[in-house]
């Protein structure tokens, strides 16, 4: 084996990045993520939801996009992932739309790796996760959702950017249940998740005015998630988005997340 010469730091150095070069944001269902994300400039949305018809932006519905080629969801995304990594062009962003139906392909991929393995050559049922014994199917859907999740790592210019959705936990302290936000993923999927990505910020709508979208990277007893990395992001909160009713256009705030 070769000698491998290694440069202990004798001093301290700076910072080589600033900004989030992935990102997770989470909210409730119908609060403007998808919108939010076609506000990005040269940001390419994933919409695994069929839940973009209704927007302008850069988008590619995968669900119908699939069914018109003849092709399974997960055969699309491979190929989807595979002609970006050859493409001349690349995108600034990429947004995967969302991190929920990114688990329920998962699924399926799991019971297909497991059927394709020694131990798994004679299952005969439909979905791991509930027809192995003892939770072993857990495992296969950890190992299918890094398989999916890691497709297009490191084919955006910039970040990359996972949109997901909230759910509602309890915890006790001091005898009392408190209700607090969390990553709406399974388990070990939302450590996958947490650990991965430089930021998660919670998206909601301002209570004094409905048109404003508000996004926080706090941390707090009652938020298992949110957080930051980047510095310019730890404990902010700001708004992210604003609809003006009376010209029916938007204002983002991307240039907080994303500084020059």
């Amino acid at each position: 084996m070769n000698s491998i010469n290694i440069k202990l730091p004798v001093t301290s150095t700076g910072a080589v990045t600033k900004n989030p070069r992935k990102i997770f944001l989470f909210a409730h269902t119908k609060c403007g993520k998808t919108t939010l994300a076609s506000k990005l400039k040269n940001n390419l949305i994933i919409d695994l939801e069929n839940g973009s018809d209704f927007i302008d932006g850069m988008k590619i519905n995968v669900v119908k996009e699939a069914k018109a080629s003849g092709v399974s969801v997960l055969d699309y995304l491979k190929a989807l992932a595979d002609q970006l990594r050859s493409s001349e062009h690349r995108y600034d962003y990429i947004t995967m739309d969302t991190a929920t139906a990114l688990e329920d392909l998962a699924t399926q991929l799991a019971t297909i790796l497991y059927r394709a393995s020694p131990t798994g050559k004679n299952f005969t049922g439909t979905n791991v996760i509930t027809e192995l014994p003892n939770g072993a199917g857990y495992a296969w859907l950890r190992m299918a959702f890094e398989k999916i999740y890691g497709l297009f790592d490191g084919l955006a210019k910039e970040c990359l950017i996972i949109l997901g959705h909230v759910k509602s936990a309890s915890i006790n302290k001091d005898g009392k249940d408190l209700e607090v936000r969390d990553l709406n993923l399974t388990g070990k999927m939302k450590l996958i998740v947490s650990a991965d990505v430089d930021a998660i910020g919670f998206l909601y709508r301002s209570s004094k005015d409905p048109n404003e979208l508000i996004v926080s990277f706090k941390t707090s007893e009652l938020d298992l998630a949110t957080g930051s990395r980047a510095e310019h992001l730890r404990q902010e909160e700001f708004p992210i988005l604003t609809y003006d009713p009376a010209t029916k256009t938007f204002k983002d705030s991307w240039n907080k997340i994303f500084i020059k």
